[in-house]
């Protein structure tokens, strides 16, 4: 009583509770929330959820006491429209609803391997709303993360969706402010025509589960790859799309901003990456060793040598791991 509860609605027609008060829930039936069995909040939720808009329902209960309860909702919408969350307040009459925790919604879009976000998502970490991109590349976007031990299991499920299939992890992530904040966050596959990939919600809990850190393990290994000016990222090898640097990004290629994940090696080199495809899908395991022109600014491009490598597990038909030196010119 008298708390926030967060609820996903990112399949539309089943409605689960994965936050109250700050504390990750188990995707709990929203129907459990009800204060008394004459005030359900299942219809609150319907309406909030279809009408994208807030709403304040005043009821008592009919039994006993007579009870009466003050109930609020309001929409976290994605960024094409669609409710991907309520948040619910459910308290006593005369009990002030507290400011809500933080909640957003964006979207993976499979078809072009881009990251859909809004506004709201952006300010979470502190980006200033003129600052604010409508979508980012899956690097980009997870850039942000300083402590981030389920991108295998995201990247598992948003290149290959399936039918109520659903997915939850805790991210720590570094804001504009200098602080680590610490984000949960839920998502769940869509396979319908032109949605294909997955919706998300993401929730700051910072003030109920102290954030994650890097171990000194992987920072000394950063400090070793960057001592002997090694860079290494995951590529998606069909559409050569950079999809998560592993540490800390190449400092000479410019990988933010541009119109695509694909657009960071030259279009007459990804056959480098195609070719390294073809051997390990032949059952090869080495390396394979190339050069290719990675972007270095608008109209730039830095001849680069890649490692790349087989990635171990069940994403091995999608994703390589490269590690990039940049080729000293002449």
């Amino acid at each position: 009583m008298n708390e926030w509860h967060l609820i996903e609605t990112l399949a539309e027609d089943s409605p689960t509770v994965v936050s109250t008060g700050g504390t990750v829930r188990a995707w709990t039936s929203a129907g459990r929330l009800s204060p008394s069995p004459g005030v359900r909040v299942e219809p609150l939720v319907e309406a909030v959820r279809s009408g994208r808009r807030r709403e304040v329902l005043e009821a008592q209960s009919q039994r006993g006491e007579r009870k009466r309860y003050r109930l609020e909702a309001f929409p976290v919408l994605g960024p094409s429209g669609d409710t991907h969350g309520v948040q619910l307040w459910i308290g006593e009459a005369d009990a002030p609803p507290s400011p809500p925790r933080m909640a957003s919604g964006i979207s993976w879009l499979l078809e072009r391997l881009m990251i859909a976000q809004t506004l709201e998502a952006s300010m979470m970490s502190g980006v200033r709303p003129a600052d604010h991109v409508a979508e980012r590349t899956p690097a980009e976007y997870y850039a942000k993360a300083i402590k981030f031990d389920e991108s295998e299991s995201l990247f598992a499920l948003a290149f290959n969706p399936q039918p109520g299939a659903r997915w939850d992890a805790d991210m720590s992530v570094l804001h504009a402010d200098g602080r680590i904040m610490r984000w949960h966050c839920w998502a769940r596959a869509r396979t319908e025509p032109g949605q294909a990939g997955l919706r998300l919600l993401w929730h700051d809990v910072t003030d109920t589960v102290e954030p994650r850190r890097p171990t000194l393990a992987e920072l000394g290994m950063q400090e070793v790859m960057r001592g002997a000016g090694i860079y290494t990222a995951l590529f998606e090898t069909e559409l050569g799309v950079l999809t998560m640097w592993l540490a800390e990004p190449a400092p000479w290629v410019h990988w933010r901003g541009i119109e695509g994940g694909n657009r960071v090696i030259h279009p007459e080199d990804q056959g480098v990456l195609e070719l390294a495809r073809a051997r390990f899908d032949s059952g090869s395991v080495e390396p394979v060793e190339a050069a290719a022109r990675l972007r270095a600014g608008e109209d730039e491009w830095a001849l680069s040598s890649l490692r790349i490598s087989p990635y171990p597990g069940g994403l091995g038909n999608r994703l390589a791991i490269v590690q990039i030196s940049r080729v000293p010119q002449r």
